[in-house]
Order: structure tokens, then C-alpha cells, then sequence
């Protein structure tokens, strides 16, 4: 994929906590959310190990050309029980070999950004090298972020992760996971939301010094989120622009600096497999030319 910053490359660890799963998934929280089920087993360091070499063989050709990379593992990297430090000692070193990227986004949720855990990544990273936090507020709302969608992510804790973050300068950012069209809102008040979402984060990266991108998500239903919300439709993608254009705008107020970048990844949990082809095959390349000019004009 490619994204403002180049080549993207996205890659997926096994989670090492117990049953492989995310603990806040084994908790029934998150009801937007079925990535945290995991792969069905329970990771160890040494099945990391060997998938990071698969990764080196698959992707042979790739690694020298890649400028952003992402990593995953159905929950927080940055918590030691489902991401060994072994393992992402391992995984940022290697990032530290690739030459040509300049960022690694890593996802974990608000209470595992701590200096410790900043120190051990920044630490091992080139110095022209940033990492950067993928944090899932979803919605500035605490009525959908923590009711609707059950993520017990408080304000004080995501206020708290831009201010450990902060300590970093320009070694470390954030990236903003937002969900457009979350259970129960539709039309212009979800535009309004992605809106107010931005402008929220935009506001604590402001406050704090700290960089800012956005991960723009289009609503869809997992087994979970049905059971919550059967009759909640999945995302509006004539709205989903709308919301981009208003979030742009958003943006451009605060001097324009952010970027927004249009996942379409479900990892097979989307339960609208049908739909999902026929909105790939319509708005794909359209989504992934604004990725990569953050023109909104593209989107009209």
C-alpha cells in the first residue's frame, strides 16, 4: 500500500498472553471490534521469531522499498504480557535495518504508553527513525467510545498517553484510530462525530507538542458488534466522504500538518463479505489516491 509518507507495509504478530487473545477482547470489551479474538493460540516468543523470518523470506523484494511500517498483534505490542520485549526488541531491530523507513506505527491501547516502553523502542531505532503509537479512540464521545462501543478508555488515560508521549519530541507521534458511523449514529451526526473526533485529538496534540495522523475506519459489523447492534447499518461511503472533506477542513485550521489515512483492513471479520467486494471494487482506487495526495477534491 502506499500512504503520504510512501510505501506501507502492514504486519501481523501472534499475541503471547493467555488463549492468544487480547486481554480486553477475553474481557467482552470492545464490541466494534473481533481482531482481538487473535489466531487461536497462544504465541511464544520463538513463533514470533519464526514468523518475522517468514516475513523476511515472503517479502524478500519489499523491505528495502517500505518507508512506513505498521505492526500488529490483535492487541497492545507495547504490553509486555501479549508482546514479549524479547519480541519487539526483536521486531524494532530489525525495523532499524531497513534503511529506507523512516516510521514504524505501533498499536497498543492507553495505559501500556508508558516511558518505559517509549524508551526501550526509541532507544533501539535510528535517530532518523520516529515510532509512532496507534491509540483506538474511535469517537471523542464518551457515550459511544466507552457506551456504545464498550472501550473503558477514559479521557485521563488518552490525555495521558500524549503527555508520556510528549516527552519524545520528534522521535514519537501518534497515530488516532477513528471509527466513522459507530453504533446508533447515521447521516450528518455521524459526520459531525469524525469531526468532533479530529478535532478533539488535534486539540491534546496541540496542548502537548505532539504529531498527529489519523486511521479513518468505515464502520462494519463483526459477529460481535451484530449481536450488539443488528440493526445498525454498515458505513455510508457517500457520508464517509463527507466526513473526510469536513475532516480535512478540521485539519487545515490547525495548520494542516496531519494526515489521514483510509484503512479498508477486516481480516475477514467484516460479515458483509459480499457488500465489502462491491464497495472495494467501486471506491479502492479512489481511497488509495487520497492516501496518498490527502486531496479531498478526489473524493467529489
Amino acid at each position: 500500500m502506499r500512504d503520504i509518507y510512501g510505501n506501507r507495509l502492514a504486519l501481523v504478530f501472534g499475541n503471547e498472553s493467555k488463549g492468544g487473545e487480547c486481554p480486553f477482547f477475553t474481557a467482552k470489551q470492545c464490541y466494534h471490534c473481533d481482531i482481538g479474538t487473535g489466531e487461536g493460540t497462544q504465541f511464544t516468543p520463538d513463533m514470533n521469531e519464526q514468523r518475522l523470518k517468514f516475513f523476511k523470506r515472503y517479502y524478500s523484494a519489499v523491505p528495502p522499498t517500505i518507508d512506513h511500517l505498521v505492526i500488529y498483534n490483535s492487541g497492545s505490542t507495547l504490553n509486555e504480557r501479549e508482546m514479549s520485549r524479547g519480541t519487539l526488541g526483536m521486531i524494532v531491530d530489525y525495523v532499524a535495518s531497513l534503511q529506507k523507513c523512516g516510521i514504524v506505527s505501533l498499536d497498543s491501547r492507553e495505559m501500556f504508553v508508558t516511558a518505559d516502553a517509549l524508551e526501550y523502542v526509541v532507544n533501539k531505532l535510528r535517530t532518523d527513525q520516529q515510532m509512532r503509537v496507534i491509540l483506538g479512540i474511535e469517537s471523542q464521545s464518551d457515550g459511544i467510545r466507552m457506551g456504545k462501543l464498550n472501550k473503558k478508555m477514559t479521557r485521563k488515560g488518552i490525555e495521558g498517553a500524549f503527555k508520556v508521549v510528549s516527552n519524545y519530541t520528534e522521535r514519537a507521534g501518534m497515530d488516532i484510530n477513528v471509527v466513522f458511523q459507530p453504533p446508533e449514529l447515521v447521516g450528518e451526526e455521524a459526520i459531525r462525530e469524525a469531526v468532533e473526533t479530529v478535532r478533539y485529538s488535534l486539540d491534546l496534540a496541540e496542548k502537548y507538542s505532539v504529531s498527529v495522523d489519523f486511521n479513518y475506519h468505515p464502520f462494519y459489523q463483526t459477529k460481535r458488534s451484530r449481536a450488539m447492534y443488528p440493526g445498525h447499518p454498515r458505513a455510508n461511503l457517500e457520508d464517509a466522504k463527507k466526513a473526510l472533506v469536513e475532516m480535512t477542513k478540521e485539519i487545515e485550521t490547525k495548520g494542516g500538518k496531519s494526515k489521514i489515512f483510509i484503512g479498508w483492513q477486516d481480516e475477514q471479520h467484516d460479515q458483509e463479505q459480499h457488500k465489502r467486494e462491491a464497495e472495494l471494487a467501486r471506491e479502492l482506487e479512489l481511497f488509495d489516491q487520497f492516501n496518498v495526495k490527502q486531496d479531498p477534491s478526489i473524493l467529489k
